[in-house]
C-alpha cells in the first residue's frame, strides 16, 4: 500500500508575469494566464453595501409599520425577530409575547423535525461547506474552476459571487468575460457542456444558472444567465456533472435524497429516487456507464447508467465519502472518507467469465494517507483526511489535497487492464507556509493541449498551473 512517507518536492519553476511578479510555473505555458483574484476581491469587498445602509431608519414608525416592513425587507423571520426586539417589547408587549410563543412552537416543531428527519436541517453555509470539495468554502478567494473540454477557457468562481472566463494572454486582447448576477450566489460548482462551445452551467443558492459565453461578451458584462433552473424544493445545487455527450445534467443537493437528471434539449427531469440520506458528491465515469454518488452520510452508491438505472450500495464504517475520482478509463473509482485518512479504490471490471461475482466490485485499501513530516522537519506536515482528489487525464498521476495540511500529494499511477498499482510521487506547497489549496483541476486532453496541466487554485486567490509531463 502507497504512503506519503516516500514524496519528493516537485521542482519549482519561476517565469516573468505582469508587475515584475513571480508565480510558479513550468516551461511551455507561458501562454497560460496570469491570475490572481486578491486585489479584485479587495476592491469589491470595499464597495459593498446593502440598502438598508443607505437610509436611516424613521424612529417615529409604528410597530405595526416596523414588522410590515422587516417582512417585506427580509422575510417571515425577520419580522418575528422585529416582534421579539427590544423596542417592540417596550412599546407593544402584547405583540412580543405573541411572537415569543410563536417562536417557541416553531422550535419545538424544528426539533421534532430534526428527530424524525436528521437531514432535513438548515442549509447554511456553514452546512454546504461541510460537504464541499473545496476547501473552507465559505472564506476562500477561490470557490471552484473548471475548464473547457475541448477549447482553451477556464472559468473560475470567486468568493464575490463573479465568474471569471480566462483564455490564452492572446486571445482576450486583455479582457476578462465576467459572470455576474443576483440571481447566483453561493456558487457551489460550475461544469462547461461538452460538445459545446459557448455554454457554462453553475451551481449555487438560488439553483442552476446556465450562461452562453460568446465573443460579444468581451464588450460588457452580462447581468443575467440565459436561463435559470430552480431545485424543485428551492433548495440550493451542491454538486453537478454533464455525462460525456452533453445530453444529461446530473445535480444534487444535501437537502434533498434524489438525484436530478435534467435534459436541458427537451426540458425533461428525471428524479433517482432510494431512501437514505441526501446526496453529496456526484461523479460520472469518463465513459457514461456509471454515476458515483456519495451522501452526506455513510451510505454512497454507484448508478448503473441506462434505461432502468440500476444501483449498487455501500456503506463506509464511519462518516461520509469527502472525496472521489475515475480514472480516466473509467474502470476504478477512488475514494476517500471523512473517518480515516486511507484510499479506496473500487474496481469496474469482470475478473471472471461468466456472470458478475460480489468480489468484482470489493472495496480495497491502496494508499495509507495518515500525516507525516515532509524533509524530516518536525513542523511542516502533510496528509490527513482528504479533501480532493484529481486523476490526471493520461492516467499517470493522482493528486490529493487535504482538510488540515497545507501540501499537495501527488502519487504515480499505473493502469493496467485488471490491475491498479499507486506509488509514491511528489508534493507541492504554496508561497507561504499559510497557503492552502482550494480547489485543484485538470486541463482535459484536446488539440490545443496533450499535457497534464494541473491547476491549483490557492486560498490567496492565486492560480497556479503546473506541467507534470
Amino acid at each position: 500500500m502507497a504512503s506519503l512517507s516516500n514524496l519528493k518536492q516537485c521542482p519549482q519553476f519561476a517565469s516573468p508575469t505582469v508587475a515584475g511578479h513571480l508565480c510558479n510555473s513550468t516551461p511551455g505555458l507561458d501562454h497560460y494566464p496570469v491570475i490572481n483574484l486578491k486585489n479584485e476581491l479587495l476592491s469589491t469587498t470595499s464597495q459593498r453595501f446593502t440598502v438598508g445602509q443607505s437610509f436611516i431608519p424613521v424612529e417615529s414608525e409604528s410597530v405595526p409599520k416596523r414588522i410590515s416592513r422587516a417582512f417585506f425587507d427580509g422575510g417571515f423571520w425577520e419580522s418575528l425577530a422585529e416582534a421579539r426586539s427590544k423596542k417592540t417589547r417596550e412599546q407593544a408587549p402584547l405583540i412580543s409575547t405573541t411572537a415569543d410563543r410563536l417562536a417557541q412552537l416553531l422550535e419545538q416543531y424544528k426539533a421534532l423535525q430534526l428527530k424524525v428527519f436528521p437531514h432535513t436541517q438548515e442549509l447554511s453555509a456553514e452546512r454546504i461547506a461541510q460537504y464541499a470539495e473545496t476547501r473552507d468554502w465559505i472564506n476562500s478567494a477561490i470557490r471552484c474552476t473548471a475548464w473547457h473540454c475541448h477549447l482553451f477557457k477556464l472559468a473560475v468562481a470567486g468568493v464575490d459571487d463573479v465568474v471569471r472566463i480566462y483564455m490564452k494572454r492572446t486571445d482576450n486582447n486583455g479582457m476578462t468575460p465576467v459572470l455576474k448576477s443576483p440571481s447566483q450566489t453561493q456558487i457551489t460548482c460550475m461544469a462547461w457542456r461538452p460538445l459545446c462551445a459557448f455554454e457554462l452551467v453553475v451551481g449555487c443558492r438560488q439553483g442552476m444558472c446556465f450562461w452562453t459565453i460568446d465573443n460579444n461578451l468581451h464588450l460588457g458584462r452580462t447581468m443575467n444567465p440565459s436561463q435559470i433552473i430552480k431545485h424543485p424544493s428551492n433548495l440550493p445545487i451542491t454538486t453537478l456533472q454533464w455525462n460525456k455527450d452533453g445530453t444529461q445534467l446530473a445535480t444534487a443537493s444535501i437537502g434533498d435524497r434524489a438525484i436530478l437528471i435534467f435534459q436541458p434539449d427537451n426540458g425533461m427531469m428525471q428524479p433517482l429516487r432510494r431512501l437514505g440520506p441526501p446526496g453529496s458528491l456526484l461523479k460520472w465515469s469518463p465513459g457514461n456507464e456509471w454515476i458515483f454518488a456519495s451522501t452526506v452520510d455513510r451510505v454512497f452508491r454507484v448508478w448503473k447508467c441506462h434505461d432502468r438505472w440500476t444501483t449498487d450500495r455501500w456503506v463506509c464504517n464511519e462518516g461520509n465519502v469527502q472525496a472521489a475520482c475515475w480514472s480516466p478509463c473509467g474502470r476504478f473509482l477512488l475514494f476517500a472518507s471523512t473517518s480515516e485518512p486511507i484510499l479506496y479504490r473500487l474496481q469496474f471490471v469482470k475478473l471472471h467469465l461468466g456472470p458478475a461475482k460480489g468480489d468484482d466490485k470489493e472495496v480495497l485499501p491502496v494508499a495509507d494517507l495518515n500525516a507525516v513530516t515532509l524533509d524530516g522537519s518536525n513542523q511542516t506536515l502533510i496528509g490527513g483526511t482528504a479533501q480532493q482528489l484529481a486523476w490526471d487525464p493520461h492516467g499517470k498521476y493522482l493528486v490529493i489535497t487535504f482538510k488540515s495540511t497545507n501540501s499537495i500529494a501527488i502519487f504515480r499511477t499505473y493502469i493496467q487492464k485488471f490491475d491498479l498499482q499507486i506509488s509514491g510521487g511528489y508534493y507541492l506547497s504554496g508561497e507561504t507556509a499559510s497557503e492552502y489549496p482550494s480547489y485543484v483541476c485538470f486541463q482535459p486532453l484536446n488539440r490545443e493541449n496533450d499535457l497534464s496541466v494541473l491547476t491549483i487554485g490557492w486560498s490567496s486567490g492565486r492560480i497556479q498551473f503546473h506541467s507534470l509531463d
